[in-house]
């Protein structure tokens, strides 16, 4: 048995901590018993020869040679020494359930000493978690209230908050009878990792959709190759991620003890990877219903139609899904003529359907208006509305049951969804008779209709698979890292990678200052460069359309100066021509120590920070990846001649953002960031140009991004 195994599908466990009275090792064995776990449990107390019906040893060190885990419900220091007498035993599995081991700066030294163990081979969960529950062998290793009957089935859900993943897992096993094969609360990953989690969850035939509940990855970039895993079995994986605001990552710090990393480059990272990431934890309740339920072998089209009782509640599916960016389907008029035979004249034969009340009131009208829309061409998903409230209604089984037999017959993808998530218990008949015939139920309206685009996409991932992990490419520059804090030197790499910059040479005087300027031939622009010098527009150490001797002696001496002011010495003063254009724009590299380098582009200027309408990707970038991301910001609207302007070359920033793409995947590890900013982008066909190079080095206390794990 391998040590996830022991962990995750144990065959024998006792809980230490437990006891007579009531405390939380005692809630973990009740919760094994009363589950039914029908391997051996024992409980380890000192003070007891017996915990309710189960045998008590004084120690770890006195239990059987056949305990594969152990749960520890005792406070921090007293857990450290269990785990090391639990290894010493030979036990290498374990859950542990206290806090203290890092979150919020205290208790590193016993973060470590579970390191320790865990390097060894001992797989931990946790510390600080509720703890998991292997649904099919009873295994509930857990001491929060668990919701009855326990439900196997197909979805696994590992979480670093036990409370926000039990908001998930309860109403969904509880409310709608969803089946759950794993629920793991993993705590701090001291131990075993969320990458870890998946990756075993991924050999299980059983489990067809992953959820993940984070706030901070230990290892992402093992990421790649279990999505690919995880896509050519066409099993579904998703994430939310909490603590995305800057609020939210202290809280997310003080909790977990881990540094959470920027939420843009997260979302990036996922896109690549092909992992669904959901905004709401909402939102991945629904959608976790809808994936575990929907059928995975029809190929649906990239469009919607919408069946609704209510007028007023298919306005509202329209504007969420207008919004989620999934399009109604535009009906034929041959289906339209369908629809209108059958409904009554105050009824909208348009998408979204209104089959007002009728469709309660005469069985036979509901059946007509799937037929017609049915023969739609591009097989759109379908969702249609439907109460499972209240318990036995009649009129509405009978709606959900024609749901069941056109979903049956007809084989296509169609979603049941309620306006509302409240107002009492759920009539089971019906979510039963939905789920037999695939069909997910969904609650509430608004997030119903915004994961309903998670279909489609997750069909798009298994398509295209996780892409490799990118590799240096020829270009890569073999200087010194530190000679890359040289703006010159930086140019230099950068051209020889194939990504425009404007020409530049030093001036170490004014009279050089000015040879330079009529070597160039026209207006110059003058700036200050001194490594470690950024934002030079704001100290003011930026001279621009200096045409004149007059104009380049006083910039000279005005941006040195200005930079000798800021502290920089050193500083000298570079000379370039100045280029014209028709817009402005920003691309960067930000090389991240979690997931490797990503690229971010944007209006460049003043306007970046201004507007922060930023796209950023993981690279390397293909064209198609790079034409994405500028055709995602609002200033594109700019380089595609917005009121008369002429058209900007958007081919070939694309082009340049493929080659700062492969500069970045060539140098990871040299620079914390890098910042061409602005590119001057010229008319169509003309090219664009980067006319200044900013570069953050990596920090002493920072390390640098790796290739892989």
């Amino acid at each position: 048995m391998t040590s996830m195994s022991a962990l995750l599908d144990p065959k024998a466990v006792a809980v230490v901590g437990a006891s007579q009275r009531q405390s939380r090792g005692t809630s973990v064995l009740l919760n094994i018993i009363e589950a039914g776990f029908a391997g051996d449990v024992f409980a380890v107390n000192p003070r007891y020869r017996e915990a309710h019906g189960r045998k008590c040893f004084p120690s770890v060190s006195d239990l059987p040679a056949s305990v594969d885990c152990l749960a520890i419900a005792v406070a921090a220091d007293a857990a450290c020494d269990v785990l090391e007498e639990a290894y010493a035993h030979g036990i290498r599995a374990a859950v542990v359930m206290a806090a203290g081991f890092g979150e919020g700066g205290h208790g590193e030294a016993r973060a470590d000493r579970l390191r320790s163990l865990a390097a060894k081979g001992m797989r931990i969960c946790g510390p600080n978690c509720f703890g998991l529950i292997n649904l099919a062998s009873r295994a509930a290793l857990y001491s929060g209230p668990i919701p009855r009957p326990l439900r196997p089935g197909p979805v696994a859900l590992v979480s670093q908050s036990g409370g926000l993943g039990a908001t998930v897992f309860a109403p969904l096993m509880g409310d709608r009878g969803l089946g759950f094969k794993y629920f793991v609360s993993c705590g701090n990953q001291v131990g075993a990792t969320i990458e870890d989690y998946v990756e075993y969850f991924l050999e299980d035939a059983e489990v067809s959709v992953i959820a993940i509940v984070v706030e901070a990855l230990r290892a992402p970039r093992r990421l790649l190759d279990l999505a690919r895993a995880a896509h050519a079995r066409r099993k579904s994986l998703l994430l939310f991620q909490a603590g995305r605001s800057a609020a939210g990552q202290v809280l997310t710090r003080s909790h977990t003890g881990a540094l959470a990393s920027d939420a843009e480059i997260l979302a990036a990272f996922l896109r690549r990877c092909g992992i669904v990431q959901v905004d709401s934890l909402d939102e991945l309740t629904e959608a976790i219903e809808l994936f575990a339920v929907a059928p995975r072998d029809e190929a649906i089209g990239g469009q919607a139609i919408i069946i609704s009782g209510s007028g007023g509640g298919a306005a509202v599916a329209a504007d969420v899904l207008d919004a989620a960016g999934l399009p109604l389907s535009p009906l034929t008029a041959e289906t339209r003529e369908q629809v209108r035979a059958v409904l009554p004249d105050f009824g909208s034969v348009t998408n979204p359907i209104d089959g007002t009340g009728a469709i309660y009131d005469n069985p036979a009208l509901l059946p007509k208006i799937f037929d017609a829309v049915l023969t739609e061409p591009g097989r759109p998903l379908i969702a249609a509305s439907v109460s499972a409230r209240p318990v036995g209604n009649e009129s509405l089984r009978r709606l959900a049951s024609t749901y069941a037999d056109v979903a049956g017959a007809s084989g296509r993808t169609i979603v049941a969804y309620q306006y509302s998530p409240l107002g009492g218990p759920l009539d089971p008949e019906i979510v039963g008779m939905l789920h037999a015939a695939r069909i997910p139920f969904l609650l509430g309206t608004a997030t119903a209709m915004q994961v309903l685009k998670y279909l489609p996409l997750r069909q798009r991932y298994w398509a295209r698979g996780a892409p490799e992990p990118g590799e240096p490419t020829d270009g890569a520059n073999d200087a010194p890292a530190a000679e890359l804090r040289d703006f010159l030197r930086i140019r230099k790499a950068l051209v020889a990678n194939g990504v425009s910059v404007v020409e530049a040479e030093p001036a170490h005087s004014e009279a050089e200052a000015i040879a330079l300027m009529r070597r160039f031939g026209s207006a110059v622009a003058i700036k200050a460069e001194a490594a470690g010098l950024l934002h030079k527009s704001e100290l003011d150490c930026v001279r621009l359309n200096c045409a004149s001797e007059h104009d380049v002696r006083d910039a000279y001496r005005a941006v040195t100066a200005n930079a000798r002011n800021a502290g920089f010495a050193d500083a000298l003063a570079l000379i370039q021509p100045m280029v014209a254009g028709v817009a402005e724009a920003y691309a960067g590299i930000i090389d991240d120590p979690l997931y490797g380098p990503a690229i971010c582009f944007g209006l460049g200027g003043i306007f970046v920070e201004i507007f922060n309408d930023t796209a950023i990707e993981m690279a390397p970038l293909a064209h198609d990846d790079a034409l994405a991301m500028i055709r995602r910001t609002k200033g594109a609207k700019l380089l595609d001649g917005a009121r008369g302007r002429p058209c900007g070359d958007i081919e070939a920033l694309a082009n340049l953002l493929v080659r700062l793409g492969d500069f970045a995947v060539a140098n990871v590890g040299r620079f914390r960031a890098l910042d061409l900013n602005p590119i001057i982008v010229k008319p169509m066909g003309e090219g664009v140009v980067a006319v200044d190079v900013a570069i953050e080095p990596i920090r002493q206390d920072q390390p640098a991004a790796n290739a892989a794990e």
